[in-house]
């Protein structure tokens, strides 16, 4: 990990050192902030601070940690298309990381001994890792696209034709393994592409994407928005997996919609995945004693303490999911699950009944990489 971190792609490596950090007091500060096209996003930020700095006694001991929060926001961070920032410092232990999304996250300043991860790794588990070879007869590039983000791996220059391609195929394998990479995709044209894929191993055959549109002259921001804009279609073609199944286990009683029996189920422990419509706030109670939330208890049924309001509940209510290890996934725009009540939560069943029920990325990878039994077709669906 490093000072002050140069980039903000998320790579495999940086994730599982930031997971197994830790220090030996409370005084790592974690930042999540949502990015707004309009730029008000640094006024957002002192906000949090001031609410934060009231909340946390801890963090009025940290004044350069959040000094060094504030400037990188006003200073270094380019938003672009990015929608979410997570980032994290410790100055004592010269720790500072910061990572983009394309998603927001909800607002929030924390101090912890360790980085709080569970928003980043939700996000994560939301978008796939592609290895990115792009390739033609004289260069081969390896670039890593990850949460909207790209890293350059390697370049090859030179004659790749006959015994190249296999040094080309060797590299692949390689970097899919070091970089923990999900899913292939094959920038190249189809001549290439015949004579590249016997040389490449069965995983990375398995569900290879090919895009010929894309060579190794290509920017690697065009690399990555052809790349983004196919896997915002993949990811449509899974919410409309998601909802389906829904609604069928809302039908056969294997799930449960609305707010207060989602928040019901989701305090119970008995959920494995929360759907929720991008965009759905709603005011809520929370118990200050035992942290019982509900929809508008005055009373709070467990203990029967008075009950104070929550600005945003279902936010609330995805923070502990998530928390809790539970997939939460958000739906953009489906007039069927806004009918349903804009949230809802599939219940906890048999591992194995599970595996059949709930679309996982890799099982509904065939919805948009390429079948090997079929003919190369260009894209992810």
């Amino acid at each position: 990990m490093s000072h002050d971190s140069p980039s903000l792609f998320l790579s495999s490596e940086r994730a599982q050192a930031l997971s197994a950090w830790r220090s030996s007091e409370p005084n790592v500060v974690s930042l999540y902030l949502p990015v707004d096209e309009a730029g008000a996003y640094p006024a957002a930020l002192d906000r949090l601070l001031r609410e934060a700095a009231a909340a946390e006694p801890a963090l009025r001991g940290l004044p350069l940690d959040a000094e060094r929060l504030a400037r990188f926001v006003r200073g270094r961070f380019v938003p672009g298309s990015r929608r979410g920032l997570a980032a994290f410092s410790c100055a004592k232990y010269g720790v500072f990381e910061a990572f983009a999304s394309p998603e927001p996250f909800s607002a929030s300043l924390t101090v912890s001994a360790r980085p709080d991860l569970g928003p980043l790794a939700s996000a994560c588990r939301q978008y796939r890792r592609f290895l990115v070879l792009l390739a033609d007869g004289r260069r081969a590039r390896f670039v890593e696209s990850h949460l909207g983000e790209w890293e350059e791996l390697e370049s090859l220059a030179g004659e790749l034709s006959g015994g190249g391609l296999a040094r080309v195929a060797d590299r692949a394998e390689h970097w899919r393994k070091a970089r923990s990479a999900d899913l292939f995709v094959l920038g190249a044209s189809p001549e290439t592409h015949a004579a590249l894929e016997p040389l490449l191993t069965e995983s990375l055959r398995d569900g290879l994407i090919l895009e010929p549109v894309l060579a190794p002259d290509r920017p690697n921001e065009a690399v990555t928005e052809r790349i983004a804009h196919n896997e915002r279609e993949a990811r449509k073609v899974r919410e409309s997996v998601l909802v389906e199944r829904f609604l069928s286990e809302l039908r056969d009683g294997g799930a449960v919609a609305g707010l207060e029996p989602a928040a019901a189920a989701l305090q119970q422990g008995c959920v494995r995945l929360l759907l929720v419509a991008g965009g759905y706030a709603k005011m809520g109670r929370c118990c200050p004693a035992c942290g019982r939330l509900s929809v508008n208890h005055r009373s709070c049924p467990w203990c029967f303490r008075a009950t104070e309001p929550v600005l945003d509940l279902v936010t609330e209510l995805a923070e502990r999911a998530v928390a809790a290890g539970v997939e939460v996934f958000r739906v953009g725009s489906d007039p069927r699950f806004d009918a349903a009540g804009r949230i809802g939560v599939c219940l906890a069943v048999p591992a194995a009944a599970r595996r059949a029920a709930v679309p996982t990325a890799r099982a509904l990878r065939g919805l948009f990489a390429m079948k090997r039994t079929a003919p190369p077709r260009p894209g992810f669906a």
